[in-house]
């Protein structure tokens, strides 16, 4: 079966994603004023057999060149080809399918429609033709462009690979691929799309595939191989690469993601690199147990330092002062845990005798009873943990949370603490120098001598009063367990629910998540 979104919004996709073929005008029009063209979403379409309750899509949008709008716009498909065995919106295809008058089309792009598509029945797999797109404009000229439509789909699955623990950097990993088609028709060449994170690097270059970063998906893989064979790969088969797709465990690799997908393609146009030719080579029966994304972990024996930084600022009782906590990675590795909701933080306990009363954004409330934040920024408040926006740590890396503390009457000099930690306060267990994890945030009080002290100070928490004013530093912290302890259970984690700046990893049970505390 195609999968695809079956949303309005689909025919919008990128352009860059289109392959138009461009022919002559087939409609009396203007010879001039506007030209628009039709830019399909896919200019070739497999019709799944038997049909499907989800049908296929006929999907365009226009792109108008100008000069100028064009007027009374309207789009059809010429249907003479294949009406004998297609079916349009759940009816039989009639000669011609058109769509209602766009009006007017301003130059450049413009949203365009969908209709869904099955064949009849009874229709021989394997069976082809082709619709015409074409449209009319009473002051320009729109291109038509075929499309081909074929009976029966090629559904390519690869290989399942089981997660790995404990490579060295400097090592390199196999990721063997194996290539099964499980649908009704051959696929005559085929595009395999690899893609990892950038903690592992391709080992060697073939001259079949095209090696470039691009946008990272939600597991943050981003540098891909893209290979094309002009294999016929036949239906109930399976096909292997002849020469192992070796990755390089580099020296920042720690969390890392290897995503391998096939995808048919009805002309198979191979890039001209160097380096040997990749091939694909009869394997026997197709896998029924593959998939049609593999998805591996790869978490690497190597270690990110996260370290606190902390502050000192000074003021008088009564005075509102600003202190700069900061959360980095000093390496070696990057670090962008994939594999689980439970991502780096910074706790902040607040010296006592001052108040926290500006509270930087992603910094929330901390609940030592649930160990978690919840999501608010309630001033006054003994702990706040920070969940910085952006999960990853490159090496060097730093986020900076800028927090306004007011001095309450009758404090002397007094310290808190920064602590980098995990968004459950969980142990960093990838920080081999847990040395630098906790910083002293410190306020040094002038006059203190002369303040007046509060009659009575409700206890730390209690949201409008603050901490009270008894100086407390860094170590009487860690005694009065005011910094959350460690530990972990067997409950994962909820995303969201307590606000603490969560990523799921939908559908992901890995054999090294991180779990939240009881």
């Amino acid at each position: 079966m195609i999968n695809r979104r079956r949303m309005a919004g689909a025919v919008l996709t990128a352009v860059a994603a289109v392959v138009v073929a461009w022919l002559p005008a087939t409609s009396a029009q203007s010879a001039d004023g506007p030209v628009v063209h039709i830019e399909m979403r896919q200019d070739k379409i497999a019709l799944p057999m038997p049909p499907s309750d989800d049908p296929p899509q006929v999907s365009w949008l226009l792109h108008n060149d100008g000069p100028g709008v064009a007027k009374d716009v309207t789009i059809s498909m010429d249907l003479s080809d294949v009406k004998s065995w297609l079916t349009v919106n759940g009816k039989p295809a009639d000669d011609v399918y058109t769509w209602s008058t766009l009006a007017e089309v301003a130059e450049g792009d413009t949203a365009g429609r969908i209709a869904d598509i099955n064949p009849k029945p009874d229709t021989p797999l394997g069976t082809t033709g082709t619709v015409i797109m074409k449209g009319t404009s009473s002051n320009g000229t729109v291109v038509s462009t075929p499309v081909e439509l074929t009976v029966g789909s090629a559904e390519l699955t690869v290989n399942k690979l089981a997660n790995r623990k404990g490579d060295k950097p400097g090592t390199t990993i196999g990721t063997p691929v194996i290539i099964s088609n499980t649908g009704s028709v051959a696929a005559d060449g085929v595009q395999l799309n690899v893609l990892t994170t950038r903690g592992l690097a391709y080992a060697d270059r073939f001259s079949n595939c095209a090696y470039s970063t691009v946008p990272a998906d939600p597991y943050g893989a981003s540098e891909q191989a893209l290979c094309t064979f002009d294999t016929v790969v036949e239906p109930g088969k399976s096909y292997r690469l002849d020469q192992p797709l070796d990755l390089e465990v580099t020296h920042q690799a720690l969390y890392e993601f290897v995503r391998r997908e096939a995808l048919p393609l009805s002309v198979a146009k191979a890039p001209s690199g160097s380096g040997p030719k990749l091939s694909l080579v009869a394997a026997g029966a197709a896998d029924t147990s593959g998939t049609e994304i593999g998805r591996q972990y790869v978490l690497a024996d190597n270690s990110a330092d996260m370290a606190a930084g902390g502050d000192t600022a000074e003021g008088a009782p009564g005075d509102l002062v600003h202190v700069n906590l900061s959360l980095s990675n000093e390496g070696p590795a990057r670090m962008d845990n994939n594999v689980s909701d439970d991502q780096p933080a910074l706790l902040f306990t607040v010296p006592t005798g001052t108040r926290a009363v500006e509270i930087p954004k992603r910094c929330s409330v901390w609940l030592p009873d649930v160990e978690a934040g919840n999501g608010e920024q309630t001033p006054g408040e003994p702990q706040y943990v920070c969940n910085p926006l952006e999960n990853g740590f490159e090496v060097g890396d730093t986020r900076t949370f800028r927090f306004g503390l007011e001095i309450r009457d009758g404090a002397d000099t007094t310290t808190g603490a920064a602590k980098a930690t995990t968004a459950y306060d969980n142990t960093l267990e990838f920080d081999d120098n847990q040395a630098n994890n906790t910083a002293p945030v410190t306020v040094e009080v002038e006059d203190a001598d002369s303040a007046t002290a509060s009659a009575s100070a409700s206890p730390a928490g209690t949201g409008d009063s603050g901490n009270d004013v008894k100086t407390r530093t860094v170590a009487d912290a860690a005694v009065a367990g005011s910094l959350a302890s460690t530990g972990s259970s067997s409950a994962l984690p909820v995303a969201g629910a307590v606000g603490a700046g969560a990523l799921l990893i939908g559908g992901a049970l890995v054999f090294f998540v991180r779990r939240r505390k009881a």
